[in-house]
């Protein structure tokens, strides 16, 4: 008899029988954790928090330029603001997959787009980066542990092509290239922005890969 799946989860998760050949059961694992990854956009999106929360292990965290704690806090604001008009949207693309045992490094292409007012002006935020995440097989099924987003560069357009908005230099000059005119907008309506977010060719970049690698291949030294 066919067992009936937990709304909550994921599709494709859970672990491999272990009858399954090794590189099918690879390809299963792969293909969970890039489902996690698109359910985590599109749950964080439109407001399916029950969802969104399915994604993340137990202590799992997340950075992003507005928060840095847990991720059951980062649901809770995401609600609060969801609840105060914030409007973004995550695309998300292509993922690279790093297996060993029960943890994974998956980082994932996305672009990131908001929409909000800048001096009373609608404006178009959209940021191209990726999702550095830490996975961990957790009672059978991948979850997120540790997200960080890397930023790789973005841009701020205007919506009403007759309107122009005036940025402060220094203001702007302020936030890493990466991510500064988000940055910019979301610091302009309150937000506080997390400082020394990975970039291209960052120290803070170099030390994330460096301490994935060493968290992913830790369990092998144990």
């Amino acid at each position: 008899m066919k067992q009936p799946q937990n709304p909550e989860t994921p599709m494709g998760q859970g672990r491999s029988p272990s009858y399954i050949d090794p590189q099918l059961s690879n390809l299963l694992d792969r293909a969970a954790m890039v489902q996690v990854v698109q359910d985590w956009g599109l749950a964080r999106d439109t407001g399916r928090w029950d969802r969104l929360r399915a994604c993340f292990a137990p202590g799992a965290t997340m950075r992003t330029t507005w928060f840095a704690g847990s991720a059951t806090e980062f649901v809770e604001r995401s609600i609060a603001a969801a609840a105060s008009g914030s409007r973004a949207q995550h695309f998300i693309g292509a993922a690279s997959i790093e297996i060993d045992g029960d943890r994974a490094l998956v980082e994932t292409r996305m672009i990131l787009m908001v929409r909000a007012r800048l001096d009373g002006i609608e404006v178009d935020a959209t940021c191209h980066g990726r999702f550095h995440d830490q996975f961990v097989r957790h009672q059978g099924q991948w979850r997120i542990l540790h997200r960080v987003p890397i930023y790789e560069k973005d841009r701020l357009d205007v919506l009403d092509p007759a309107r122009t908005i005036m940025l402060d230099p220094r203001r702007l000059a302020a936030h890493p290239e990466g991510y500064r005119h988000l940055a910019y907008l979301q610091a302009a309506n309150g937000a506080s922005i997390t400082p020394d977010l990975p970039t291209p060719g960052s120290a803070s970049l170099e030390r994330l890969h460096a301490q994935g690698a060493a968290w992913l291949h830790a369990q092998a030294d144990a």
